[in-house]
């Protein structure tokens, strides 16, 4: 997969990502035929949707990580609609059958820039909640989100608000690793703020899994 300078190189977390999301879509009773892919960065979860048969569009807010899911679409030989927005500013999008993200999740001072490749602003959370936020209208009710985070972020406010828009959220995947180089590189910060405990160098990375009620109607639409 082509990752050029900027564009976030898949990792664990991805990996993660897209083993749920085959799995998700083999195992379906009623099979995934539309998928949506947030903070796509490369869009390998993107290219694995389209590769199970799914149409897929892919979204993201850089112009590498645009032209990252277009090579990486073309030399595996799959059709992937790629959209250049911050997903705090969506387009309209049909709503998916599953929708995926691998979001920044890593706090940062408040000084640097959020929203590429890993910083997401002082809680972490920037990225994260915006998401939350527009799942109602992304996703069809009975559908699904897929998405991985760390627990230095916070797991628990995540299945709040997806319980609160609508969503039967539950961590379903999970792995403790070792700091990467912008983590460690952080880790005095994260320290003196009360995110990990002196001396911690590991975090815990989850997937969860939200599936919206068949009741839902997203906001703005007419039962």
């Amino acid at each position: 997969m082509t990752a050029p300078t900027g564009v976030y190189r898949p990792s664990v977390d991805s990996a993660m990502l897209c083993r749920r999301m085959v799995n998700h879509m083999q195992t379906h009773p009623k099979g995934v035929t539309s998928v949506i892919e947030l903070c796509a960065g490369s869009g390998i979860a993107s290219v694995y949707a389209a590769l199970a048969g799914a149409r897929v569009t892919a979204v993201d807010d850089t112009r590498e990580s645009v032209e990252a899911v277009a090579v990486n679409a073309a030399s595996n030989d799959v059709t992937v609609d790629v959209v250049r927005s911050d997903v705090r500013a969506l387009p309209r999008l049909d709503p998916a059958d599953l929708v995926v993200a691998n979001p920044p999740y890593v706090p940062a001072p408040a000084h640097m820039p959020d929203g590429h490749a890993w910083n997401a602003g002082p809680n972490g959370r920037s990225v994260v909640d915006s998401i939350i936020g527009v799942l109602p209208e992304l996703v069809r009710p009975a559908g699904a989100a897929l998405l991985v985070q760390s627990d230095v972020c916070g797991v628990t406010p995540t299945l709040s608000g997806l319980a609160d828009r609508g969503f039967d959220a539950a961590v379903t995947d999970e792995v403790v690793v070792d700091f990467g180089p912008v983590m460690h590189e952080r880790a005095l910060w994260l320290e003196s703020q009360g995110f990990i405990e002196p001396g911690e160098r590991t975090e815990r990375v989850v997937v969860i899994r939200a599936v919206r009620s068949t009741s839902a109607v997203p906001r703005g639409a007419s039962r």
